[in-house]
């Protein structure tokens, strides 16, 4: 079983190898490697072998919007992130959210504000779809990851765009308001 986890791994490592290649090179990867434990506190490292293994059976019929697969995302895509420079704390919300737009599914009872704010970057008129060229994807987590980079920079960054999405969201509210 941990074989073919570790197969499994390694084909999704190398996709988002490829998929972060604007970003800078993520390296390869190895289960074993104490800085991956980390990643894993919510769950044991047997746990993270049976989700993968789990979404690797359930593909054929869900593709990638399962539970297993929002939990093998967030674990590589923010190990990926810590790789390319963001810190632990951003590193974990950026792979967070990429499990989020991977997925469709989030993580906790509701999304955090990193999650929407990489959502409204990575899909800026609001429309999910995983059928996304691959050299447009390149682009969108290149600008994704920069603006995480930019909010652990300089801080002041993030607390605009938050207020610049609460703007937003009440300029629609109004327009619902206005149009009901």
């Amino acid at each position: 079983m941990i074989d073919k986890a570790v197969q499994i791994v390694r084909r999704e490592w190398e996709k988002l190898r490829q998929s972060f290649e604007m970003c800078g090179d993520i390296g390869d990867i190895n289960l074993d490697d104490p800085k991956i434990s980390k990643w894993l506190v919510s769950q044991a490292y047997e746990g993270f072998i049976s989700n993968i293994i789990e979404m690797d059976r359930k593909f054929p019929q869900d593709g990638y919007t399962t539970p297993e697969a929002l939990n093998v995302f967030t674990v590589l895509g923010s190990i990926a992130a810590e790789r390319l420079g963001l810190n632990e704390d951003m590193a974990s919300s950026f792979g967070v959210s990429y499990g989020f737009v991977q997925t469709g599914l989030f993580a906790y009872h509701t999304l955090e504000p990193r999650q929407i704010l990489f959502y409204k970057i990575f899909y800026p008129l609001g429309v999910m779809s995983c059928d996304l060229d691959h050299s447009l994807l390149k682009t969108k987590l290149k600008i994704v990851f920069e603006r995480f980079r930019s909010w652990q920079d300089n801080p002041q960054t993030y607390i605009q765009d938050i207020a610049q999405i609460q703007k937003m969201a009440e300029a629609w509210e109004e327009w619902n308001e206005v149009n009901e």
